[in-house]
């Protein structure tokens, strides 16, 4: 087999993972290739391509030096490696070296089950097979130069044999030759995940002792039965429950499920906000649905998410959760998953588990004491000898941790570089504490052995953040204007007393809950009184001090979640005045949403009588969400002060005391949403530090710039829906500033001047003029020149400032729903970093500028519901696009030719362009085309080799898709195809017969073959002939084929017939397929639903599709049907999803029947793996096929039926499709 059909099927090992020899694995991959052939050109762009995905590759010219002894260092690095592959060149079988290699790689496979992927490239598979050829003329030499060798050339004959009959790729396949590259290296990178590691490799990475637990989590969780199962881990806090459910989770993620999801500290989340919105957040990852995000019920018995799940194995791993109602919100229903799904959940609490999970729970024990050794060694020596000699000393040490991992990695990490004298003080200082507080005491340990600054920020975080952060985030709220805050982080986190987020999002930082325990439990100590300590954080106690005014010159810290109040709170107007080393003040309300104007509080936080002028002159960060005074305090000491945070607030002027002439360290200030502001001070004289502005929601602020203008720190600026801001009217206002912008500045303005009339001219120099009248605004209005965010949506402004292209570091700007906007400058390529452009709902803007120079990092383009009626040629300048959106363009009437040079455009999104004829040529990477509802479109061009998922709805005067080249091995398989040409009822036969049918076949065996999700919609009448069971009506017998229920079925493809004759709005079609089967004693022992949805809009008949994977045709308990199986019958009917609120996510389920549709027809496919294989095997000669019927089409149009030109194995059609 030359080529693969898929990533799993095209890199091969022999034996499954538990037999392997334990091999520590050096590398990824090994490459062996013929020098001379491919070592300056494919090899060696191949070999570039790994490194930059990070995979460890192994090739003999970058790794041996001259001289060396071949044999044992290549036997070496090919035992070390997980994966080879092997190029078979032209000249591969003429070097005895190539051939011990292979030799060595094929006894790996049999031995260590490494994976071998072959790769023919400019040699036919047959001819390294057979040894014909080139190959045949090597052996010829070889055997007259071994001729008392002859066994060693055969086993060379043997393997070659052996290598050409597994799975590989063949470069003939691929044009160019980077997407074999690109094939490659895809193949690859999905198949390392599935790696099953050695006991070295855990080790390496600090996993002592975990190798035994992962097995028995494993064994639990059964992969490969049918049934729906959650499993439980179980243990104390810091015994490595999240570790171990890391793992695993990393271990099968990528390569056994459709859906995944790891959500960690579900305990502190859910405290956060509610489990609902945790729920939602699971369902958007686990169904890659964003809108889920926005829907503002639970829908725990939503029909369409439980359909949704009802398709789609899944992997959950909820971390970290301490009851039964965090459980039951985020799992309700998962017994509805797909087969195989599996959900493990991790806790402290044994009680959590035993309603889902009892017979399925894993308690995670504490670790050996030699483990222990080697887990401590780990942390405090790494790869070095140890310092320490005394087993005695060390052993004493690690018996304090009591085998807990966090303790013995904290404690390690402590020790680490100290000498002998250190380590026994530690010994003595916890000889000193009762056992029952044994792992505190040793967390508290390394805690303790901190400089006294560094204790105060670990204390500072303890106290602030209850779950995930950012390192940004925090340095923010505890800057100290020094680099103290910067050191503090990378030593907490050298220290392990902070994690860097390896199994988190990136840029997230952790800490331990138990640390978080320890340190807040530090604050309290000694303090009976909370008022008394130096950092708050409870609501309860936070808010009884401001009520009753009982704090002290000792607090330091206050954060207060108003979400967390239970009831309504009177501020005493004195609260704060005796907290003189008051720094951070928070109080903030997570759950509300202040840029959706959602500012309803379950209790009141009252500031009805003020505050007392006087406020701590050490306060450097404060922050109020919804603010309730109209100014600040009085005598308000800003001197320190580094953030202001005053969201939603009440503040109508920003105005501090006469006394303060300056802000000196003030960074960031976010009065967003502070719908009373009318004015703002003269920021450049008094905050110049200033490097974040936030004023969007500000509907009432007049006037920014000017306060601005000579901020040249400052990178981000938000001004969306700042509706009122004058100077953006005034230069709006202003028909000459329009020709400036129109002709991309002063110079070229000038120059055009010579072609006009006189009174353009006389109309020019009399605005001219008018910049003297006062209170006229200049047009050198600078921004601060240091921009790198800058955010103008919704302003009143008719064309963007010139002074705009000064900003050479810009790299997003936002000028949505700037409704009165109507030109762009030409010079705006000058903003040479831009990566975002958002001109979306500009809907007076007509004309889209000439790209003049390349912009190099523009990768987003949004330019719908805009007036653009064309884009330039010049859009080939930007080099790097990957996002064009123009929907609801309603002028725009064609696309650039340039458009197709673009070699990163994946995604085009051109819906409801009403005026749109043709398009022309598409680049050739664009993976998601979107046209639907373009009424004016007539045809589409040939589509690109990749491109998945087509949306051509509502098109009605499509006539025509030229052409559509498809190949399963290329498309990625994460990715769900979607094909719709619903409502295309004018596309003639040779779409409607061949081009879209036979890209339907594509798209069922892709997603067979893949485990993926398909579904096509396209108009006719007929079920195409490769479903071998097919009727008129809704029922349907069907005889099942001989490899039912054998490891050569990959699952079943449906289709209907289905015509609506009645428009519902806000309601979708169901269409139900029930599968029976029946039993030799006439019982029904099992049946299989499915359904797919569809828009409930009049139209003709139409073809609908779907796939149904493998999976999803097994019951909980595991199918066993070939023996007993007598009749296999499909009924289909229709039912209605009904939205009477578009924005409701619940459904009435409505049984309507024929009164407003009616299905014709059905049919069914069972699909095998033979069905992959001719799929490759005929591409070319149905190319050819293809224009034989094109001409056909000429003589006699349109009697076709369906493409027959692939069938099925196993079909009844078969016979008379033989040539």
């Amino acid at each position: 087999m030359a080529s693969s059909s898929s990533s799993s099927s095209s890199l091969s090992s022999p034996i499954p993972p538990q037999q392997k020899h334990e091999i520590q694995e050096k590398y990824d991959l090994f490459l062996s290739f013929r020098g001379e052939d491919t070592r300056n050109g494919f090899a060696s762009y191949l070999y570039g391509a790994l490194s930059a995905k990070q995979i460890s590759t192994f090739m003999d010219d970058h790794e041996l030096e001259r001289g060396d002894e071949i044999s044992p260092t290549l036997r070496k690095a090919i035992e070390e490696s997980k994966i080879s592959v092997i190029i078979f060149s032209e000249n591969y079988a003429f070097s005895t070296w190539c051939l011990d290699e292979l030799l060595q790689i094929l006894e790996c496979r049999r031995t260590n089950g490494q994976i071998v992927m072959p790769i023919f490239y400019g040699i036919d598979p047959s001819v390294v097979r057979k040894q014909n050829g080139s190959y045949g003329v090597a052996f010829a030499q070889l055997e007259h130069r071994f001729q008392d060798k002859m066994e060693k050339v055969q086993q060379w004959r043997y393997a070659l044999t052996e290598a050409s009959n597994l799975c590989g790729l063949d470069s003939k396949g691929f044009r160019p030759e980077l997407k074999l590259v690109q094939k490659i290296v895809e193949d690859i990178s999905l198949q390392l995940p599935k790696y099953q590691p050695s006991n070295e490799h855990y080790k390496r990475g600090g996993l002592i002792g975990i190798e035994e637990s992962i097995k028995k989590v494993k064994s639990l969780l059964s992969i490969g039965s049918k049934d729906v199962r959650i499993i439980g881990i179980w243990g104390m806090g810091g015994i490595g429950k999240t570790t171990l459910a890391s793992v695993v989770y990393q271990e099968l993620s990528n390569s056994q499920f459709e859906g995944c999801s790891f959500l960690p500290n579900v305990k502190e989340e859910c405290e956060r906000r509610t489990p609902y919105h945790f729920r939602k957040k699971l369902l958007c990852e686990l169904l890659n649905e964003k809108a889920i995000l926005k829907m503002n019920t639970p829908f725990v018995a939503s029909p369409y998410i439980l359909d949704k799940l009802r398709h789609k194995k899944v992997f959950i791993v909820l971390d970290n959760v301490d009851d039964w109602i965090q459980l039951d919100a985020l799992v309700e229903g998962y017994d509805q998953f797909a087969p195989g799904s599996r959900i493990i959940v991790t806790t402290r609490n044994v009680q959590v588990l035993k309603k889902v999970a009892d017979q399925n729970i894993y308690k995670v024990e504490g670790l050996s004491q030699s483990d222990s050794l080697e887990l401590f060694r780990f942390h405090a020596f790494g790869k070095n000898s140890p310092p320490i000699d005394d087993a005695m000393l060390l052993k004493s040490v690690v018996s304090y941790a009591d085998g807990n991992p966090l303790a013995l990695k904290v404690l390690g990490c402590f020790l680490r570089s100290r000498n002998k004298q250190d380590w026994e003080n530690v010994l003595y200082n916890l000889q000193k504490f009762p056992d029952q507080d044994k792992i505190f005491n040793v967390l508290r340990t390394s805690y303790e052995g901190l400089d006294e600054g560094i204790q105060n920020i670990f204390l500072d975080i303890t106290c602030l953040f209850n779950g995930s952060f950012t390192r940004n985030e925090a340095e923010r709220l505890l800057d100290s204007g020094d680099s103290l805050v910067k050191i503090g982080m990378d030593v907490l986190i050298e220290n392990s007393l902070i994690e860097d987020g390896k199994h988190w999002v990136d840029n997230q930082l952790w800490m331990h809950d138990l640390l978080r325990q320890m340190g807040r439990k530090i604050v309290c100590d000694g303090h009976k009184e909370a008022g008394d300590r130096s950092r708050l954080w409870d609501a309860n106690d936070v808010c009884h001090i401001l009520e009753r005014n009982t704090g002290t010159v000792a607090v330091e810290v206050i954060s207060l979640n108003m979400s967390e109040m239970t009831r309504d709170v009177k501020v005493c107007r004195s609260a704060l005045s005796k907290m003189c080393n008051l720094r951070i003040l928070k109080i903030y309300c997570d759950n509300i949403d202040i840029d959706d104007n959602k500012f309803e509080r379950k209790f009141k936080f009252n500031l009805l009588q003020g505050l007392d002028p006087y406020l701590s002159e050490k306060l450097k960060y404060f922050r109020c969400d919804l603010y309730p005074l109209k100014s600040l305090p009085s005598n308000f000491t800003l001197e320190n002060l580094v953030e202001l945070i005053l969201r939603g607030s009440h503040v109508e002027k920003l105005i501090w005391s006469h006394e303060v002439q300056s802000v000196p360290v003030l960074r960031r200030m976010d009065l967003s949403y502070s719908k009373l502001l009318t004015e703002i001070p003269d920021l450049s004289q008094l905050a110049p530090n200033l490097e974040s502005i936030n004023l969007a929601g500000c509907t009432n602020l007049v006037e920014v710039l000017p306060s601005l203008q000579n901020l040249h720190k400052l990178t981000y600026l938000n001004l969306d829906g700042c509706s009122k801001l004058s100077e953006f009217k005034e230069i709006s206002r202003s028909r000459w500033y329009l020709d400036l912008v129109k002709f991309g500045g002063i110079k070229n303005f000038l120059i055009n001047i010579c072609q006009q009339k006189l009174a353009f001219l006389k109309r020019f120099t009399n605005n001219i003029s008018s910049l003297s009248s006062p209170g006229s605004h200049m047009i050198c209005q600078q921004f601060p020149v240091n921009l790198t965010v800058l955010r103008l949506r919704s302003l009143p402004i008719e064309a963007v400032p010139l002074s705009i292209v000064s900003l050479f570091g810009l790299v997003e700007l936002d000028l949505s729903c700037c409704k009165r906007l109507k030109s762009l400058p030409t010079n705006i390529c000058k903003l040479r970093s831009l990566e975002l452009l958002n001109l979306h709902c500009c809907s007076k803007l007509e004309n889209f500028p000439q790209i003049l120079e390349p912009m190099e990092h523009l990768t987003d383009l949004t330019i719908s519901r805009t007036g653009i009626k064309e884009l330039p040629e010049s859009i080939d300048n930007l080099i790097s696009l990957q996002i064009l959106q123009l929907e609801s363009c309603k002028e725009i009437e064609f696309l650039p030719n340039t458009l197709c040079d673009s070699r990163t455009l994946q995604f085009l999104y051109l819906g409801s362009c009403s005026k749109l004829q043709k398009l022309s040529p598409l680049p050739p990477a664009l993976l998601f085309l979107k046209v639907p509802c373009c009424d004016s479109l007539k045809s589409l061009p040939e589509l690109p080799l990749f491109c998945e998922s087509v949306d051509a709805r509502h098109c009605t005067s499509l006539e025509k898709v030229s052409d559509w080249r498809t190949a399963i091995q290329h498309i990625t398989e994460q990715i769900p195809s979607k094909v719709d040409f619903f409502g295309c009822q004018k596309l003639d036969q040779n779409t409607l017969n061949i081009i879209i049918p036979d890209n339907a076949i594509f798209n069922i065996l892709q997603s067979a073959n893949s485990n993926s999700e398909a579904e096509l919609c396209y108009p006719g009448d007929q079920i195409p002939n490769w479903f071998r069971d097919q009727t008129s009506g809704t029922s349907l017998k069907i005889t099942l084929p001989s490899f039912w229920n054998d490891d050569n079925f990959l699952g079943l493809a449906l289709c209907v017939v289905l015509d609506v004759n009645k428009k519902k709005p806000y309601a979708q079609v169901r269409i139900n397929f029930k599968l029976n089967f029946k039993t030799i004693d006439d019982e029904c022992p099992r049946k299989f639903h499915s359904n797919m949805l569809v828009p409930a809009d009049k139209c003709l008949d139409h073809v609908y599709i779907m796939h149904v994977s493998k999976w999803l045709l097994s019951l909980p308990s595991p199918l066993q049907l070939k023996s007993c199986v007598s009749e296999v019958s499909l009924h289909v009917f229709p039912s209605f999803l009904d939205y009477c609120d578009p924005f409701n996510p619940y459904a009435e389920l409505l049984n309507l029947e024929n009164e407003y549709c009616e299905i014709k027809k059905c049919g069914v496919w069972f699909i095998n793996k033979e069905d992959v294989e001719r799929f490759n095997a005929e591409t070319i000669q149905c190319k050819k096929k293809r224009q034989r019927f094109d001409d056909e089409c000429c003589e006699a149009s349109g009697s076709g039926s369906g493409s027959d030109e692939f069938v099925p194995s196993g079909s009844h059609y078969e016979e008379d499709h033989h040539d």
